[in-house]
């Protein structure tokens, strides 16, 4: 998106660690500072505790653009790993009913 790139001579911008203390002073907890369509890139924590993505302009440390990742969404990991209500936690050993006669766990032969 070339509204998002950042159009900067070298000269002019501030050092990667004045990118981390302006992050941090927003609350920010930063993984990862990296540099994209000529702007810096955050990965991080916000101040809420959402996971999020900002590009960053290099000579003003204003935020150009944020994206912030929600976690219980549809397509969340934590969503999907969970029970749904209602359904039944799968057993941690073999049921009880003549199948298994042994108690153990059935073994599997490909051939």
């Amino acid at each position: 998106m070339a509204g998002d790139d950042c159009n900067v001579s070298m000269n002019q911008w501030q050092s990667r660690e004045a990118v981390q203390k302006s992050a941090e002073a927003r609350g920010w907890k930063v993984s990862r500072i990296k540099i994209d369509d000529g702007c810096y890139q955050i990965r991080g924590i916000d101040e809420t505790g959402q996971p999020f993505k900002a590009k960053i302009d290099p000579a003003t440390l204003a935020v150009i653009k944020m994206k912030r990742k929600r976690t219980d969404d549809d397509h969340g990991r934590e969503r999907r790993r969970s029970t749904a209500p209602g359904m039944i936690e799968p057993p941690s050993s073999p049921p009880a009913n003549g199948l298994f006669n042994t108690g153990e766990s059935p073994k599997v032969i490909v051939r």
